[in-house]
């Protein structure tokens, strides 16, 4: 496989359980002779299943509570496969059901230990969500080329379409969110390195060390994924816009990237189950003591009751937005702490409240990267050359402050009442508040540098 010899596909999915992936149905059990796994079951939506050489399936021995990996050749007898998925998108790729019918499988071919297959899936689903959401940025900015090359040669009413504010407004909106969306990719996947090679150092197995990392930024991964794939649709549904009637035929190459984008909202977990998980593992760390939850979110309680600060600063470079952010922390605080403090065990079932604080979490995230690499920029470049850079920081904090008042306002309507609701209004008013600033102008600037050059060139900003 390493080599490019032979191909892969991951059988995880069943006509029964996509998001719920533990309650599959594939069985195995040993032969009489101790020499094989009996495998049974279906999976489907299954990519590479025509092609592959060797399936990599989950399947629960003898009734366990939680699925066993097993390798399985292609070619082993047993096995069967229904017709090509006739898809939306994604053509090129072949989807299928796979039937295992009485598969003898050699106990050898059993993938890790008895009972801990979920175990593997989850880690693949974590390093997969990362890896889409840096194949979804490579997409964006694809569909941003097309888009500023067709908008440079669209002539209409005498004028290049990139001439117009409503388009460039579009090409700046795309950038804006991509390069932010990129700021948050490098930044998780350098905290994974790190967190490998510390724990390598430290005299960790590098195959232990590698899966520990990268399940301590789980969560940034359930993150990204979102994050990534709702960026994506985004700019492919702008892309059709700049095109006009030619974005809609299949002529177009944004007509095929609209229909490629919207699986990325589904596959490596929906993204409603990823911004789920994205609390409920922030939720866990705290109640293991890895995060202290409780601590700040007292904290910004306590600061409620007080006069609001009114400091001026002392002019440093970023200052503002160094504050902007601490202040979106401290709503998550607010809302986050209240709701495990009130609804408690109940928590787990309000899921639109989950997804207002995921997406609260996901604004601060990609925000505060954004914020690191461009902060990076000035001391390498100075401020003058990163103009730009800093045009996509303030506009995306600016429109983030609304995008988590709104959430913020919509989770806490949910569960708190009366005057203490009235008090955290004016709280989240206060920690959402950002000074205004001329976001058109803001937004000429980066459509011109896109629009002049003749694509996205902004990936020569250092990472």
């Amino acid at each position: 496989m390493a080599s490019g010899e032979w191909k892969a596909a991951y059988c995880l999915t069943e006509p029964s359980s996509g998001s719920d992936a533990n309650s599959g149905k594939t069985n195995a059990k040993l032969s009489a002779d101790g020499k094989n796994y009996i495998l049974n079951g279906q999976k489907m939506w299954i990519t590479n299943a025509g092609f592959a050489n060797v399936f990599t399936v989950f399947a629960k021995i003898d009734g366990d509570e939680n699925l066993t990996g097993f390798i399985v050749e292609a070619n082993s007898a047993g096995i069967t496969l229904n017709p090509e998925e006739k898809k939306m998108g994604i053509k090129g790729s072949s989807t299928r059901q796979v039937f295992f019918n009485q598969v003898e499988v050699p106990v050898e071919n059993l993938l890790g230990e008895r009972n801990q297959g979920f175990k593997i899936a989850l880690n693949i689903l974590n390093i997969g969500r990362i890896k889409l959401a840096a194949g979804v940025m490579g997409g964006a900015k694809e569909v941003i080329n097309h888009s500023i090359k067709y908008a440079n040669e669209r002539e209409q009413f005498g004028r290049f379409i990139s001439k117009y504010g409503a388009i460039r407004h579009k090409i700046a909106e795309q950038a804006i969110r991509t390069f932010a969306l990129e700021s948050a990719v490098y930044r998780a996947a350098s905290d994974i390195d790190h967190a490998i090679h510390t724990k390598i150092g430290e005299g960790m197995d590098k195959q232990k060390a590698t899966l520990k990392g990268i399940e301590e930024f789980a969560a940034e991964c359930a993150m990204l994924k979102v994050v990534g794939s709702e960026v994506l649709d985004f700019c492919v549904d702008e892309g059709v816009q700049i095109f006009g009637g030619m974005g809609y035929s299949a002529e177009s190459t944004v007509e095929r990237a609209y229909r490629d984008s919207r699986i990325n909202r589904i596959f490596e977990g929906t993204n409603e189950i990823n911004r789920l998980l994205t609390v409920d593992m922030i939720l866990k760390k705290a109640m293991k003591g890895e995060l202290d939850l409780m601590g700040p979110a007292m904290a910004v309680a306590n600061e409620l009751m007080s006069i609001p600060d009114f400091d001026e600063g002392t002019g440093e470079t970023f200052e503002k937005e160094k504050k902007y952010i601490s202040n979106f922390k401290k709503t998550l605080m607010m809302v986050a702490g209240t709701a495990a403090q009130k609804l408690m065990m109940q928590l787990t079932k309000e899921q639109e409240i989950l997804m207002n604080i995921a997406d609260i979490a996901n604004d601060i995230y990609v925000a505060e990267s954004l914020l690191l690499r461009v902060e990076k920029m000035v001391q390498a470049k100075g401020l003058e050359q990163s103009q730009v850079y800093v045009a996509i920081l303030n506009t995306y904090i600016f429109d983030a402050a609304d995008r988590i008042n709104k959430a913020g306002k919509d989770a806490l309507v949910s569960f708190v009442e009366e005057d203490e609701l009235r008090m955290m209004l004016m709280g989240l008013k206060r920690f959402t508040k950002v000074d205004p600033f001329n976001i058109k102008t803001a937004r000429q600037l980066i459509a011109s540098k896109l629009i002049d050059k003749g694509d996205y060139c902004l990936s020569d900003a250092i990472n």
